[in-house]
């Protein structure tokens, strides 16, 4: 745990967090060509926002993200394949809602 906080400080610097809160949801439900393929590998699609947001925080890449459902108190965690998402939305693999959400939260 100790090398990702430090891999978060630099030089003394306060933490570089970045810390967002969107709804997410299965790839298969993003708006656009399908993308199948997608669905096997461990990368999420977020917002453009989150890109600028990333920009300015300097982030080291490969970036990889904690996925969080407070509700159910579980995690996992992701890398993104593409910044496309609309604001306030986060696409996931479907095995990735499978792991840390129930289906039924996404659907009603």
């Amino acid at each position: 745990m100790s090398m990702y906080r430090n891999a978060m400080m630099r030089g003394g610097a306060r933490p570089r967090r970045f810390d967002e809160y969107y709804r997410c949801y299965p790839i298969a439900m993003m708006p656009g060509p399908e993308r199948e393929e997608a669905n096997h590998g461990g990368k999420i699609f977020l917002p453009a926002s989150a890109l600028d947001k990333l920009t300015q925080l300097h982030i080291t890449y490969p970036m990889l993200f904690e996925l969080i459902n407070g509700a159910k108190s579980k995690s996992t965690h992701a890398g993104v394949l593409e910044f496309t998402a609309e604001e306030g939305r986060c696409y996931l693999p479907f095995w990735v809602c499978s792991k840390t959400w129930r289906l039924r939260e996404y659907v009603g």
